[in-house]
């Protein structure tokens, strides 16, 4: 069970493009993932600093079937959402302020195979893996974006985010995965400003064990926290393909290193506090 409640509300008006708008009949569970649940959840919620915008939204849709979220799509595309050309699973819209977003739906849950990945229909040539959408989903945040609508989300918490940042970084290409890496560097760097985790850091003896750094404390403690929530395969998955590898390991700490300025030695340090509390 989570510890703390995010008790910020964010001014922009969700309500004009989210799925929730739809029929009754239409209503999936959903969860707000990627940089947005990052800036909802630590920026509106705990006041962490704005280090990277976004003008894309990543959403995870619990579906039965393939037939059902292409319904989804379909009455997305009825209520003034359009296409995107390249990517199956993005959608364009222009919000009450005029302003352009693009909206990332991806589908989990019975769609996807033993993998833990989903095959995009009809070719079935286009695949994704959806590793830790399940836990996210499970141990989600439920968020109050406008109380005069009294309107909430389920928003993925950090150590959700943390599972699904990991294993972003491993699927997609170099050339675009960097800001996975940021993401990660950037929740270690602000999980304690939830004054809960705080406590715990000091109460749980994660300060003492990294000698009062709160940094390394936050991602000891961060860390711990994904494992926990975590299904063995996910993280059979993180430790097969990034912990266990040391290529892989040397690319991400490269991509923290590069993107957040800090010293390799640094970024080192943040990644293997995260592999020796993950690997299981």
């Amino acid at each position: 069970m989570l510890a703390y409640e995010v008790k910020g509300c964010l001014s922009h008006s969700f309500n004009y493009w989210l799925p929730s708008s739809l029929e009754p009949d239409m209503s999936l569970p959903f969860l707000v993932v990627g940089a947005t649940a990052r800036d909802i959840v630590l920026v509106h919620g705990f006041d962490a600093s704005i280090e990277r915008g976004t003008r894309d939204i990543d959403f995870g849709i619990q579906v039965k079937d393939w037939s059902q979220f292409e319904q989804l799509k379909s009455s997305l595309i009825e209520n003034g959402f359009t296409s995107a050309k390249k990517q199956v699973h993005q959608l364009n819209i222009i919000d009450s302020d005029g302003l352009p977003w693009e909206i990332d739906i991806i589908p989990f849950g019975a769609v996807s195979d033993e993998r833990q990945s989903i095959a995009w229909p009809p070719e079935n040539v286009i695949e994704m893996s959806v590793v830790g959408f399940e836990e996210a989903m499970t141990n989600a945040l439920q968020v109050t974006i406008s109380e005069s609508l009294n309107l909430q989300l389920n928003v993925a918490s950090p150590a959700g985010m943390l599972l699904l940042k990991l294993n972003s970084w491993l699927e997609r290409e170099d050339s675009i995965r960097k800001k996975d890496a940021s993401d990660v560097f950037y929740l270690t760097k602000h999980y304690s400003k939830i004054p809960e985790i705080l406590d715990a850091l000091y109460d749980e003896g994660y300060m003492e064990a990294q000698n009062y750094h709160e940094h390394l404390a936050g991602t000891m403690k961060l860390a711990d926290d994904a494992k926990n929530i975590a299904a063995i395969k996910t993280i059979k998955t993180l430790n097969t393909k990034l912990f266990s590898n040391e290529e892989q390991m040397d690319k991400f700490i490269l991509d923290i290193s590069r993107t957040m300025q800090v010293d390799y030695e640094s970024a080192a340090e943040i990644v293997e506090i995260i592999k020796l509390r993950m690997d299981g």
